[in-house]
């Protein structure tokens, strides 16, 4: 811990959130913008040189975010206990034992921030019980909050520990009232000890069990559990970038891999023949299914099930591609799953990344089975934090 700065930084600033230091969210609000854009620049490079063994490649300059602050449409806040009060808010760094009642986060909208002390002074007045991880006793877990940015729609998805829905009622409608444009409330049931905010069953309190968002002309329906990426105006930048990799001429057959609720697959699905993507998480798939539907595109396949299982399946079943587009986890490619990409040998690979290491990794196993990798584009889609993300584009030699 940093007890003084004896000679501060020419890049240092004033971190304008209070919180700063002790929330795990951003760490690097004390260095002006251009600053972190050079040094997660030259992180992505490191990683690609050094863990990668990555030469001859084009390095393109990162894409800045055209907001460094409130651009999150995705927050997730962890309720605790603390001193007789609720606490509502993001983890202490390093530790997961420590909640701070964070009354306003810079990172997400001010309607989100109203929803959000909505949700902290109903649960105080109401006297809701807080989950108790020892105990397995208690009722509030977490607070997951959504934002469509180009529909103004918004959702509150409150995780708990059992399905009251008659004490949770009260608070959905409350939270209405104070954000009229919330188009949903949705109570998500968690029973086990994992401390997860993902439910087991789902019960809609107020509205909608979606809300909906735009990406170029293309609408989605973006449920509580389904991924979507977390930065509106950043991800309709990085589509774009993709959809030019991709170097689509209208016949081809392009694999989503990692397809979530289909943002990439419906984009690339109007230039191209046909696509299909695989997406682990079910209720993501039925998300990518129904836009599908609503966007009256009829050429996508959306599979269910991990990469690793499905990919060798289709590949089995005779379909093939020349194009595929990856954007894995944090954890990257499953070994088996990277084995079944190069069985599939696609003439080129688009590799969307918001790990460096595992890019890296699963790049310099690409390297060796015969690809080359023509250039990467770094995109920062968190400002604040140490993440980035980054689009690689590799050929097959």
């Amino acid at each position: 811990m940093i007890e003084s700065v004896t000679v501060p930084s020419p890049h240092r600033v004033p971190a304008p959130c209070p919180y700063f230091g002790r929330c795990g969210g951003c760490r690097l609000q004390h260095l002006d913008y251009p600053a972190q854009l050079r040094f997660k620049e030259k992180q992505v490079r490191d990683c690609l040189e050094r863990l990668g063994a990555a030469a001859d490649f084009e390095l393109r300059p990162i894409l800045p975010a055209p907001n460094a602050y409130g651009y999150r449409n995705k927050m997730e806040f962890t309720v605790a206990g603390g001193g007789g009060a609720t606490v509502i808010g993001l983890h202490e760094a390093d530790r997961y034992d420590v909640v701070l009642d964070t009354e306003r986060c810079l990172l997400q909208s001010e309607a989100m921030n109203a929803l959000l002390a909505e949700v902290r002074r109903q649960a105080r007045e109401r006297a809701l019980a807080v989950y108790d991880q020892e105990s397995g006793q208690g009722l509030l877990r977490f607070v997951t909050l959504r934002e469509g940015r180009r529909t103004g729609d918004r959702m509150v998805n409150i995780v708990a520990a059992a399905p009251d829905v008659e004490s949770l009622q009260p608070v959905a409608e409350a939270l209405v009232a104070q954000v009229p444009s919330t188009a949903s409330v949705v109570l998500n049931v968690n029973a086990k000890k994992a401390a997860v905010a993902v439910g087991t069953e789902e019960h809609v309190l107020v509205g909608r069990d979606h809300i909906t968002e735009r990406l170029d002309d293309v609408t989605f329906q973006v449920s509580a559990n389904s991924f979507f990426q977390t930065n509106t105006l950043q991800a309709e930048r990085l589509f774009t970038l993709v959809e030019q990799a991709c170097e689509l001429t209208g016949g081809e057959t392009v694999l989503d891999l990692y397809s979530g609720t289909g943002a990439i697959s419906l984009l690339l699905a109007r230039r191209c023949r046909h696509v299909y993507g695989i997406e682990v998480a079910t209720a993501a798939v039925d998300d990518a299914i129904r836009n599908a539907r609503a966007n009256a595109i009829d050429n996508c396949t959306f599979l269910a099930g991990e990469v690793r299982h499905v990919l060798p399946t289709l590949i089995r079943e005779g379909v093939t591609a020349a194009v595929v587009v990856a954007d894995p986890p944090r954890a990257g490619f499953h070994p088996k799953a990277l084995q079944a990409l190069v069985a599939l040998a696609p003439a080129r690979i688009v590799y969307v990344s918001c790990n460096p290491a595992t890019l890296a990794r699963d790049v310099g196993d690409l390297l060796r089975q015969g690809y080359r990798l023509e250039w990467v584009q770094p995109v920062d889609m968190f400002p604040q934090t140490p993440h980035i993300e980054a689009v690689a584009r590799l050929r097959r030699a």
